[in-house]
């Protein structure tokens, strides 16, 4: 086993991270710098990373712990851009990031001929929180994919995990794998899991429920919010948060109570504002402390959006978002 292999505990991946080291070499000079992951605390943690200087490139990684959507840090306060006209900005992306990235640029957010894309196909991210509750694990030491199984050593052995119960729900639902923008690829492209017409399962199985079986699911779902704003804070297309609707006091709209309707109220703003124009990158259900599947509210609204409109949120930066636009001849949908 390579010193490489040792330090990311991930053996399969070794290949696409030092394809990754290559690409940012030949470009780092021309760069402001880049933000990719690195090796969390353990081995079934990434972190991401920000790198602008040679000797730290050895730190960037590529496996399936390279959970989250970078692309927030591109707009968030304050923003990872390059300072200078005519100067660019690194960033990995997986497919679901790169959506991120086209929808960013629909809404004039962010410019392409600022960034340099590294775009890496992805067959799956891992949920750790998926993995901890089937193996209670102690001290992780090394993370792998053999076939179809996970492979987690920690203090007490070797353990492992069918692969696909492993994986986090965004990605069993994933019909984009592949980012649709890039510069350059990582690795060679991969195979949709799925087809377009069959992401939404969830939401058709949930569709079946009636009105008051919704209601009490949602009760009990919501009641457990803390309202720590994570999946908020987590959401790339989220950018108005230093000015939320949910904490102005001028004007008022709701109070810091922790009542159900208070719960309510605040998710139900948050999948409006997102309506067509969520990626379904699942950031927000990914960090949510509480589990809540509070990605399944946007998918109903993308659905709808899809059946009535005919959109799909960030795929192409030429359109513009149905709710961003006025047609009078709409009148009649």
């Amino acid at each position: 086993m390579s010193l490489l292999s040792e330090r990311l505990g991930w053996i399969v991946f070794e290949a696409e991270t030092k394809r990754l080291h290559e690409l940012v070499k030949a470009v780092l000079p021309e760069l402001d710098g880049i933000v990719g992951w690195e090796q969390g605390f353990d081995a079934l943690h990434a972190t991401p990373v920000f790198v602008n200087r040679e000797e730290d490139v050895h730190r960037l990684m590529w496996s399936p712990l390279c959970v989250h959507n970078l692309s927030g840090y591109l707009v968030k306060t304050p923003p990872f851009l390059p300072r200078d006209e005519g100067r660019k900005v690194g960033i990995c992306v997986k497919g679901c990031d790169s959506r991120s990235l086209v929808a960013l640029e629909q809404e004039k957010f962010l410019g392409r001929d600022r960034l340099h894309i590294f775009g890496i196909p992805c067959e799956g991210t891992v949920d750790w929180r998926r993995v901890m509750k089937k193996i209670p694990l102690r001290g992780v030491s090394s993370v792998r994919r053999e076939g179809p199984e996970l492979k987690v050593e920690d203090s007490r052995g070797v353990h492992s995990l069918p692969w696909e119960e492993s994986l986090a729900r965004r990605c069993l639902r994933c019909a984009h794998p592949n980012p649709l923008v890039h510069d350059v690829l990582v690795r060679d492209p991969v195979e949709p899991r799925i087809k377009k017409d069959e992401a939404y399962g969830l939401v058709e199985e949930m569709d079946q429920k009636s009105l008051e079986e919704r209601l009490a699911f949602w009760s009990a779902e919501l009641d457990r919010c803390i309202r720590c704003y994570a999946c908020r804070n987590a959401c790339p297309l989220c950018v108005c948060q230093d000015r939320c609707i949910v904490e102005t006091r001028d004007p008022k709209w709701l109070t810091q109570k922790m009542g159900i309707s208070e719960k309510f109220m605040f998710h139900m703003i948050h999948s409006l504002h997102l309506a067509g124009r969520c990626t379904e990158c699942g950031e927000c259900e990914r960090v949510c402390p509480m589990e809540i599947p509070v990605t399944l509210m946007k998918e109903k609204l993308n659905q709808i959006t899809r059946e009535i409109l005919g959109y799909e949120a960030g795929i192409d930066s030429q359109l513009v978002p149905p709710l961003l636009t006025f047609n009078p001849g709409e009148h009649e949908l």
